[in-house]
């Protein structure tokens, strides 16, 4: 894996952009252990490519991912896909943290262009995902369903459902039960209306910033104000 991400060091959002979408679309599509497998494939490659874009990659950091890996596997092998709750708690943290670097990184950069709109869809729809299995961790711990409708809520469907909230769609057609999901539901709602007002926001501004040219800092604002 190493030599691939080592290819990606140069901050490749267009490749995460896709494995994200990857991601998504097998959740959605996928069924099961495969879903789950294919999401921890996924989010491993998309954080081990922000941790090689690093200066000094933290070798802990690989530690940590073969260890959520290994856990995954083993509920996954012992409770069942359907009814794992590690796997679906590792994934939110990798999700939410992946989803945390690449909006962390967008926002540091002076210009605007076609990496910065790879990466602010690729946080978007990391957090869309993350927030799916968190779902889907409350649904499998809480002594309550968490939808209404009292059935069991898939990766498909907490994929469709996480969505829908985060573009404040609200068909209505899943909604959650529990107290938890509702306050979970409307942090992601809240979310989704901030990412998308920050994110514009900033594409905004860097696609207005004036050029400098190759080998010459940009002026500040005061400068540019005073000119």
């Amino acid at each position: 894996m190493r030599p691939v991400l080592g290819a990606l060091r140069k901050e490749r959002y267009d490749v995460i952009l896709a494995i994200s979408l990857a991601i998504v679309v097998l959740s959605a599509f996928g069924a099961g252990a495969l879903s789950a497998i294919g999401g921890m494939v996924g989010l491993a490659l998309i954080v081990g490519t922000l941790i090689e874009s690093a200066e000094r990659p933290p070798r802990l950091a690989w530690v940590l991912i073969a260890a959520a890996a290994a856990a995954t596997a083993a509920d996954i092998a012992i409770a069942g896909s359907a009814d794992a709750v590690v796997g679906p708690a590792v994934l939110t943290l990798i999700g939410l943290a992946a989803a945390a670097v690449v909006t962390r990184q967008v926002l540091s950069r002076p210009f605007a262009g076609t990496t910065s709109l790879a990466a602010s869809a690729c946080a978007y729809l990391l957090i869309g995902y993350a927030f799916a299995t968190l779902y889907m961790v409350i649904d499998r711990t809480g002594t309550t369903a968490f939808l209404s409708s009292g059935e069991a809520l898939t990766s498909e469907s907490a994929v469709y459902f996480s969505f829908v909230t985060l573009t404040t769609l609200g068909f209505g057609d899943l909604t959650p039960a529990a107290d938890s999901g509702r306050v979970i539901v409307t942090l992601e709602a809240m979310a989704g209306v901030f990412y998308v007002a920050v994110a514009v926001a900033r594409l905004v501004t860097g696609f207005s910033a004036p050029v400098a040219a190759p080998g010459v800092e940009p002026p500040s604002s005061a400068e540019a104000s005073d000119g």
